[in-house]
């Protein structure tokens, strides 16, 4: 982030709701059941989530009848979340994480969607460890954007980094990420080593949809309007020259560690 702030850069996100909601990927349902598998999940487990944002992640876990305490600091984001969730068994709670008091040793899992380096560490881990149950688990998941190797792909990243609204990242890249996570999970002292498992996937956007996607993106929103203009021109003129259809992959990485705590801890 450099000399940008780093909290107020967190809250941004609030003053996109809608068209994060409505352009935000979602995950793999298959990490979702890995995540009720390694975490051992029955209906009346007590799960905790870290940026809830609108309830992206929330409700592939709400679907399969679990039951959510949701964290999310943007009130806007939360009361959307709160109204599309409204008949699920969820409460949206308007709170920064490390601002949030919660009962120690309660919780059987707790998670966070794409929001996690948004928390200062190592109070983050610190205060997960203390909440989580003996054995709980903390599962941490992004959607890590993969940039292509075509022409057009090329030139998409370098004009999104040229505005600083966006960046993809080759595999090599993507992978020193993973280790940094690996490393300070592991060094926390609150969390054994924790597995790691990658879900590739993709999805195609004609140019509205991927402009809509990084309206939701801080770098975006903080640009002036004759800026978002300009580069969301380029980006029409660029995915138009390409049969006007961009394919985003994506690595969905998902990490999950068992807390070290005990009864008398």
């Amino acid at each position: 982030m450099g000399t940008k702030d780093w909290f107020k850069e967190s809250e941004r996100f609030n003053e996109a709701a809608a068209f994060y909601d409505m352009y935000r990927p979602s995950y793999p349902s298959a990490l979702i059941e890995r995540v009720i598998g390694e975490a051992s999940l029955t209906k009346e487990s007590r799960i905790l989530e870290i940026g809830a944002g609108s309830g992206k992640a929330s409700e592939l876990f709400l679907d399969r009848g679990y039951e959510l305490l949701c964290i999310e600091p943007g009130p806007q984001l939360a009361e959307l979340g709160r109204q599309k969730h409204r008949d699920k068994n969820v409460r949206f709670v308007t709170s920064r994480f490390e601002h949030w008091s919660g009962p120690e040793k309660d919780f059987d899992l707790i998670f966070s969607a794409q929001a996690f380096h948004w928390v200062p560490q190592p109070e983050g881990y610190k205060k997960c460890g203390r909440l989580l149950k003996p054995g709980g688990r903390l599962a941490l998941f992004w959607n890590f954007y993969l940039q292509g190797d075509s022409e057009m792909e090329q030139e998409i990243a370098e004009v999104c980094a040229e505005y600083e609204v966006f960046w993809f990242n080759k595999r090599d890249v993507i992978e020193q990420r993973v280790e940094r996570t690996v490393a300070e999970l592991s060094g926390s002292g609150n969390f054994r080593a924790p597995e790691v498992y990658r879900y590739p996937w993709d999805s195609r956007d004609d140019a509205d949809s991927f402009i809509n996607f990084l309206r939701t993106c801080n770098g975006f929103i903080g640009l002036k309007e004759a800026e978002q203009i300009e580069l969301s021109a380029r980006l029409h003129k660029l995915i138009g020259r390409n049969g006007g259809t961009l394919q985003r992959n994506f690595i969905c990485t998902l990490f999950i560690a068992e807390a070290l705590n005990s009864v008398n801890s």
